[in-house]
């Protein structure tokens, strides 16, 4: 498996920080804040190590 590159990863955050920002109910407004977390976390690592 190969780790996914920048553009992915950020088309994937941006993508979930839409989502948050629409109606949702708390389970999924969790799982999104998890989310873009998780992303963010991702491409800083990617960024340390590029």
């Amino acid at each position: 498996m190969t780790r996914p590159s920048y553009t992915e990863l950020a088309g994937k955050l941006a993508q979930a920080r839409r989502l948050a920002s629409e109606p949702n109910d708390p389970l999924t407004g969790l799982r999104l804040s998890e989310l873009t977390k998780d992303l963010e976390a991702e491409i800083q690592a990617l960024l340390q190590f590029a």
